[in-house]
């Protein structure tokens, strides 16, 4: 049984549950999200991000992406667009905002001082004139807004791969990220998510 065959399947479940009005958003993130982000956004396995204390207007922004498929990386086809086909915007909102007042917990800071000193050069003061600070939208504790997401603790190996997706055009609300990830190497790329994970 492949991984797009069962997302297809909890997706179809998701669409044959009772009308928005029927359902609970926190049942529902507890019940379905939970699969993947853990029962209080606090993920475990570096496949899936940690959205606990994920600002609220970034994850109605992503939800909504992901039903009407317009954010196409490989992990959103497979697992997401499934999932969040068949979410109203009142559901996004009441999914987005039981995450979003979700404590996150501490990720384990990845023993690497060096690495994690060179992300927080970047994040921190940026790279010349084609890198920004990275804290110029992420904020000083790289807690988020409402269009950048919060990075603070957030599993390394799932921020490298999305660093890497902003090389190419399958997060087209990113456009900013797209042209600032071409002037880090991968040894940044490395640094950054070290460094995000520790915080």
């Amino acid at each position: 049984m492949n991984r797009l065959w069962i997302w297809g399947w909890l997706g179809a479940m998701l669409l044959a549950q009772p009308a928005l009005a029927d359902r609970d958003p926190e049942a529902l993130a507890r019940q379905w999200c939970a699969n993947c982000h853990g029962a209080d956004g606090n993920s475990v396995s570096p496949l899936f991000p940690r959205i606990a204390g994920q600002q609220a207007g970034y994850l109605r922004q992503q939800l909504t992406m992901f039903r009407d498929q317009t954010r196409s990386d490989a992990a959103a086809h497979d697992y997401m667009w499934g999932v969040a086909g068949g979410l109203s915007d009142a559901e996004i909102a009441g999914v987005a905002a039981f995450f979003a007042g979700q404590a996150p917990m501490p990720n384990p800071a990845m023993s690497d001082p060096a690495r994690i000193a060179a992300g927080q050069a970047i994040y921190q003061n940026g790279k010349g004139d084609a890198v920004p600070a990275c804290q110029a939208c992420h904020g000083l504790k790289a807690e988020g807004t409402e269009q950048a997401p919060r990075l603070a603790g957030q599993h390394a190996a799932y921020l490298l791969k999305q660093l890497h997706v902003f090389n190419t055009s399958q997060r087209p609300s990113a456009v900013a990220m797209q042209a600032i990830i071409k002037s880090l190497d991968e040894e940044e790329l490395r640094a950054l998510a070290a460094y995000l994970q520790s915080r």
